[in-house]
């Protein structure tokens, strides 16, 4: 449970971040945002999955 609400809380910070770093590299418009919610989206899967690997325990099981 701790690994959904953690995830989540970490999406805004990541994609800013993120969107951040790429001003740089890419013009701002549609390719610049997929990127930016794809690339969040997999660190906020990897971050959840982390937490649930290193503590068993609190994982919640779904099926």
């Amino acid at each position: 449970m701790y690994s959904l609400i953690i995830s989540t809380l970490a999406y805004p910070i990541v994609a800013w971040w993120m969107h951040r770093r790429l001003e740089d590299v890419l013009e701002p418009g549609g390719t610049r945002k997929i990127l930016v919610v794809v690339a969040a989206s997999v660190v906020c899967w990897a971050i959840g999955a982390g937490i649930d690997w290193a503590f068993p325990g609190q994982v919640l099981h779904l099926l």
